[in-house]
């Protein structure tokens, strides 16, 4: 009975104790402590800098938004949301914000410090396409990159679309930057097989068609010139090592295409989709076929592009111009091919040039107007030519339209503008 007593007491005890150090431990804590926050509030900002990146590879836009707040009461909440926005632009890990002694009691710096980069896996470079009488092209490629630092792709392919045969196979690239990203040397590596259309085995020659490609190609792009918002020009050189085994049978089936690769590219973004957004890109790419390189082919191959994406609130306009030319033997696959999903859409490739080509012009024009949620009803018109050398430019021209999506998706129907035949070309495909 006794030990029952004494138990009791020592759990009420207990509880008393307990009960009187909660309240004198709420009180304790819960005095009003200074708000850091809102005492920086009273600071008005003197500048605002960025650390541990490059400043002009923000957009425009945010570094003016950025520089709009000086002069104002340094907002916590503001440059929180500012701090997120320049991580997601500079693929940082993390960028906070800290506050330094300004030129007067009153001021503050404001530096955001960009630490790290995200090493991010994604397949933004892999596309799915069908284009009714050529059948399927998918390509699955994995990235891996560090920011803007390196980039590791590894990839499947299965291509009906880009070359006159289909090329079957796997790739593989690597490049990183240096220098403030001035300099980004990289290389590109790629094996394949070919499979040919019968109009391709009917019109070929001896040592035309080749079996398997295997491809090496070392470059170095230059940034020459980069201006104040999205704007920059980039020269790439390198050479672009081949080996074919052809499918003529006999002791010379291996065969060298050892080129110069060389290009020059240029890039510039203007506005904002609400005022008016402008996308101008434009290249010119040479590739020599060389003796001094122990190649087997020699050719030059010239091949100029532009387009310009104008967007307007719920419009947009797009301009697309190609042009090349061949001189000398090169490989099928350095042809020019029309009758794809770029490249007059509505056309077969191989009713216009089942060998490819050595000359190339053509021009689309398309308009899109944005429907509810992300998809757009969108209409083109395409013209061009493709020949070979010596012969006669025939005039090829198409209509069609669709749907498409922001995120790569497109369905579209087309038309070629032949005498008194209508012929419906159905294509769709998507990026992921």
């Amino acid at each position: 009975m006794r030990s029952s007593k004494a138990f009791r007491r020592v759990v009420t005890a207990i509880f008393v104790m307990g009960f009187l150090f909660g309240v004198f431990s709420a009180r304790a804590f819960s005095w009003n402590a200074p708000d850091e926050a809102n005492v920086n509030s009273r600071y008005t900002v003197e500048s605002v800098e960025i650390s541990g990146a490059n400043a002009a590879r923000l957009s425009k836009d945010l570094r003016e938004e950025l520089q709009s707040y000086v002069g104002q009461r340094f907002s916590p909440e503001a440059f929180g949301k500012l701090s997120e926005r320049v991580r997601r632009e500079l693929k940082a890990r993390l960028v906070s914000h800290k506050l330094k002694k300004g030129s007067s009691p009153d001021n503050v710096r404001v530096v955001l410090d960009v630490m790290g980069h995200h090493v991010v896996l994604d397949t933004q470079q892999s596309r799915l396409a069908w284009y009714s009488g050529q059948g399927w092209t998918g390509e699955l490629i994995a990235g891996l990159h560090n920011g803007r630092k390196q980039h590791l792709s590894l990839g499947l392919f299965s291509d009906a679309d880009t070359f006159t045969e289909r090329s079957a196979g796997v790739k593989a690239a690597y490049r990183f930057s240096t220098l403030r990203e001035r300099i980004r040397p990289g290389f590109a590596f790629s094996t394949s097989h070919a499979q040919y259309d019968a109009r391709t085995l009917q019109a070929a020659k001896p040592n035309d068609l080749y079996r398997s490609v295997d491809s090496f190609q070392p470059t170095v792009t230059l940034i020459p010139w980069q201006g104040d918002d999205r704007e920059e020009l980039a020269v790439e050189i390198g050479m672009r090592l081949q080996r074919f085994v052809l499918e003529s049978p006999g002791p010379d089936r291996n065969v060298a295409s050892h080129a110069l690769v060389n290009s020059l590219r240029y890039r510039r973004v203007r506005g904002d989709v609400a005022g008016g957004l402008t996308t101008l890109r434009a290249s010119y790419g040479l590739t020599n076929g060389t003796g001094a390189l122990s190649s087997d082919y020699k050719f030059n191959r010239h091949e100029a592009r532009a387009d310009v994406e104008y967007r307007r609130a719920a419009s947009r306009i797009n301009a697309d111009f190609v042009a090349g030319s061949l001189n000398g033997r090169a490989p099928l696959r350095d042809r020019f091919t029309g009758g794809t999903t770029t490249i007059l859409r509505g056309w077969n490739k191989m009713e216009l040039a089942p060998l490819g080509a050595d000359k190339l012009t053509a021009t689309s024009i398309e308009y899109g107007h944005s429907l509810k949620g992300k998809f757009e009803a969108a209409a083109f018109y395409d013209a061009g030519s493709v020949w070979m050398r010596g012969g006669t430019a025939t005039l090829r021209n198409s209509v069609g339209g669709g749907f498409r999506t922001r995120d790569g998706f497109f369905m579209y129907v087309a038309f070629p503008l032949r005498d008194g035949r209508v012929e419906p070309i159905f294509m769709t495909g998507t990026t992921f």
